[in-house]
């Protein structure tokens, strides 16, 4: 498409007809993993539906974020159940228009205790509190400075914000406080973005190098803890909470739609901060309340993870046992050290083979190519999930290593008896 526009073809029908040639080239010969969905599945497996062609395939399925499995526990299911029919099922509006509910004041309360935040503002979906959040903050003579592999909805958030905006390197806390010494007394506010754990390469910031920035400069803290909350700190409070710097912290948010297996978003501040964003958000005043029983799910959730601290001590397990074996293989696994495991395969041809052949050995994951990611870190993504087996990761590593060795994305050729020698099929914790 942009070469497209290079070239001066602006007309919107030619340059979709294109795209959709494209596409279906690629549908066509098995290639273009995003159009596969799932007509039945749990956490950590799946019925896989390919819309072209419509092939049925049973699937263990990695490109999902329900960390600790919770969308198919019982005792959630039959909360959210329950909620639907005392509330109905939907809010029928916003926030601010009448759409709130005793569940979700409950959410924002318990939340607030969580992460030690005077006040939470509860958001239909994660996507929306940071774009509403960061683009309710007034000031065009402010400067946001955000971590270059920040989520879409961080950008966009700096984009509908009218502020300046700059991006820093990625977890490279001397850049950062490059920027901040030549933005002083250039700006009235400063506001600093970094996510605890990066959703496309799994590694966790440096949250207590950036912190301790705040001693030298004078800036607010947005923290995105989308993929920690509910995973990190005592009882799931969040990476902030582990790493000891909840305090310096001036906001942190997250969404409810991982570890916590629903929707939703929320940003815990100061109680003067939620005010402000509640009269000043347009996603939070102009968008409908998330669904009763998705409130409801929430509040199952987070009743399981502070009750049974064994569900983050198994995913973090599972977690190490995986990543663990496919750096013993040989797969560029980058630093990664989150839930989330990248296997980056730079080559995107060879990327689409290996994805392919994995659908067809049963392992369901997605490719991430640019513009996600840039061009030459083109990957596939794994997210470990508490109810993954370790039978089902086994045979994932089976089947990765002996695709991976015959497209030459590892050294060696496939043999079971190389296999067994890396303990993988024996070694159970």
């Amino acid at each position: 498409m942009r070469k497209m526009i290079d070239d001066g073809i602006t007309d919107f029908d030619q340059i979709a007809e294109t795209m959709q040639r494209l596409k279906d080239a690629q549908n066509k010969d098995g290639l273009y993993s995003n159009d596969r969905f799932t007509e039945t599945g749990s956490n950590s497996h799946a019925t896989v539906i390919t819309e072209y062609g419509r092939e049925q395939r049973e699937c263990i399925l990695w490109c999902v974020n329900h960390y600790l499995g919770l969308n198919r526990h019982p005792r959630v299911i039959e909360k959210s159940m329950e909620a639907v029919a005392k509330f109905g099922t939907g809010s029928g509006t916003s926030a601010m228009s009448g759409g709130m509910s005793s569940l979700h004041k409950q959410i924002e309360e318990r939340i607030s205790g969580m992460v030690g935040k005077e006040r939470t503002l509860l958001f239909p979906t994660g996507y929306s509190a940071n774009l509403g959040a960061i683009s309710a903050m007034p000031g065009k003579k402010d400067l946001i400075l955000f971590d270059h592999q920040s989520h879409a909805s961080i950008i966009d958030g700096c984009r509908l914000s009218g502020k300046q905006w700059l991006a820093f390197k990625h977890n490279q806390v001397d850049d950062l406080e490059a920027k901040l010494e030549r933005a002083q007394g250039k700006y009235e506010n400063i506001l600093v973005i970094v996510e605890s754990a990066y959703s496309m390469s799994g590694d966790l910031c440096p949250i207590r190098e950036i912190v301790a920035l705040k001693k030298k400069f004078k800036f607010y803290l947005y923290v995105d803890e989308a993929h920690t909350f509910g995973l990190y700190g005592e009882g799931g409070r969040g990476y902030c909470h582990a790493m000891g710097v909840t305090e310096e912290v001036d906001f942190i948010m997250s969404t409810l739609s991982k570890a916590t297996a629903s929707i939703g978003g929320f940003v815990a501040t100061k109680r003067k901060y939620c005010s402000l964003m509640s009269w000043h958000s347009n996603s939070y005043v102009f968008q409908a309340c998330l669904p009763p029983g998705d409130a409801a799910a929430i509040l199952a959730s987070l009743d399981e993870i502070e009750s049974d601290p064994a569900l983050i001590r198994d995913l973090h397990d599972k977690t190490a046992y995986f990543r663990g074996h496919l750096r013993k293989l040989g797969f560029d696994t980058g630093s990664s050290e989150s839930p989330i495991i990248p296997l980056y395969v730079r080559d995107i041809p060879t990327l689409f083979a290996f994805s392919k052949s994995l659908y067809e050995g049963g392992i369901f994951s997605v490719t991430i190519v640019f513009p996600a990611v840039k061009r030459t870190e083109g990957r596939l993504r794994f997210i470990v999930n508490a109810s993954h087996t370790y039978e089902q990761i086994d045979r994932t590593l089976e089947v990765l290593q002996n695709v991976a060795r015959k497209l030459g994305i590892i050294p060696g050729e496939v043999t079971g008896e190389d296999y067994e020698q890396l303990g993988v099929l024996q070694s159970y914790p």
